[in-house]
């Protein structure tokens, strides 16, 4: 009997309680726009980073900023001994060869990807400007086959390699003789 009474007092302390829990003066509200969504304001340093373009879930194409110098990550301006201190620009060589070798993790879990085919081991780009303007790019894969995304992201990346604001006419040259010219601007017709 004992037992019972206990229950009956319990049941009657939570049944007095829920009322006073539930109405604790919060009144409810509809729900608050907050605006669109976040943006990042990144700061691209020509002479430290380089400037990747990626594909964005949608298609289209946009720019990852990655340091070209190592660090031992600690922030800051502190670069290991023995690195690559030469001053100015990375090269662009070694920025198209860091474009060829895809999106990071984090790039990845942002849902960027590429639309271009690794780069084979122990091949590299060739730069060379012409008279006019001009930049030609020997690159080390075939170029037939490639899509409009996969030529915007080596165009445009060539393009800010070189030239801040990315007006730059590039051509570029594969493996398989195909050539294609274009700008960062415009999407570079198919290789031909």
């Amino acid at each position: 009997m004992r037992h019972t009474r206990a229950h009956r007092c319990a049941a009657a302390v939570v049944a007095a309680a829920l009322p006073l829990l539930g109405g604790c003066g919060i009144q409810e509200t509809d729900p608050i726009e907050a605006g669109g969504p976040a943006t990042v304001e990144a700061f691209y340093n020509r002479n430290d980073d380089m400037m990747l373009f990626f594909r964005t879930p949608e298609g289209a194409v946009t720019p990852v900023i990655r340091s070209a110098r190592p660090s031992a990550g600690f922030g800051g301006d502190y670069v290991e001994p023995n690195a690559d201190t030469t001053p100015g620009p990375p090269p662009t060589e070694k920025t198209v060869m860091a474009l060829l070798a895809g999106p990071m993790r984090e790039d990845r879990a942002a849902g960027l990807t590429t639309a271009l085919p690794a780069a084979r081991p122990g091949t590299t780009a060739e730069v060379a400007s012409s008279p006019g303007g001009k930049v030609t790019t020997r690159l080390p894969l075939p170029l037939r086959g490639l899509d409009t995304t996969a030529l915007r992201q080596l165009t445009c990346t060539i393009a800010y390699s070189l030239a801040a604001d990315g007006q730059v006419e590039v051509e570029l040259t594969g493996q398989d003789g195909a050539t294609t010219s274009g700008t960062c601007g415009l999407a570079p017709g198919p290789a031909g």
